[in-house]
């Protein structure tokens, strides 16, 4: 792993591969490990490089006091595609992450060459109202819960049917029943940001005027990005291409991390 300060925060980046680059951005409390679970092995057997990092927020990169805003975010993407060198990149945003993206073909479009929006390219559902609200609530209010609700509070993101079967509940404990407590202040202030873009009314009127290739990859059983939700979003931007994955959730990228990365390799090629 490597570094960058910008901003006052510390970033933790890793790059590799020699092709052309795909720059993985993180959702929500996402380490940058989970990538390889499957999507960034993907990506770099087929030819292309990946960097991967850390969010503000969250651990190994710095937390600095909360709140955040998605455009801080930005702001730490672009800096590290500058400190990297890189002109227009590829872009993969995963939930908060395709909001960071999504912003980034809005702000700075010649530095997008495509961009792929994975379980977030939506209009705002009363479920993701619901949840943010709660879920910014509990890391303001400094209550300490046990470490197996941050487990199941991860795993209501898999289908119904899945809940439904002891062996995969039995496994997603086993992998990340006892990990450490996501703390503050980067808990707050990633949720303090997605609350504020999940609120804001006005953010889909960016969307006719995008002009960066767009994929708005869409999961069958997802709560948050529901896929008719996805499919409408990508009707309003120009030129963009839909692509939904049966039986996946909003986990999608771990669950199905194959299907995803093939998604992701025939659209950046």
């Amino acid at each position: 792993m490597a570094t960058l300060d910008h901003d006052g925060v510390q970033l933790d980046y890793r790059v590799r591969g020699e092709g052309d680059p795909v720059v993985l951005i993180c959702g929500c409390g996402q380490p940058a490990v989970s990538w390889e679970l499957g999507v960034a092995p993907g990506l770099l057997d087929a030819g292309f490089s990946v960097v991967t990092f850390d969010n503000r927020g969250v651990p190994p990169s710095s937390s600095p006091p909360a709140p955040y805003t998605i455009d801080q975010m930005v702001d730490d993407t672009v800096a590290l595609v500058d400190h990297l060198g890189l002109d227009a990149v590829r872009l993969a945003g995963y939930s908060m992450g395709g909001w960071i993206a999504e912003s980034l073909c809005a702000r700075v479009p010649e530095r997008v060459s495509a961009a792929a929006l994975i379980g977030s390219c939506n209009v705002s559902t009363s479920w993701e109202k619901a949840i943010g609200r709660v879920e910014l609530e509990l890391a303001r209010s400094g209550v300490e819960l046990p470490r197996l609700f941050y487990a199941t509070e991860t795993m209501r993101y898999l289908p119904n049917s899945a809940l439904q079967d002891d062996g995969t509940v039995d496994a997603w404990l086993a992998m990340i029943g006892d990990l450490e407590v996501w703390p503050n202040p980067g808990r707050e202030g990633q949720y303090a940001a997605a609350m504020d873009w999940v609120l804001d009314t006005g953010r889909t009127g960016v969307w006719p005027g995008l002009r960066v290739p767009v994929l708005v990859l869409a999961f069958e059983h997802d709560v948050d990005s529901p896929p008719a939700r996805a499919r409408a979003a990508a009707a309003e931007i120009p030129g963009a291409r839909f692509v939904e994955i049966a039986g996946a959730s909003h986990l999608g990228p771990m669950t199905h991390a194959a299907e995803v990365a093939a998604e992701l390799v025939g659209f950046f090629r």
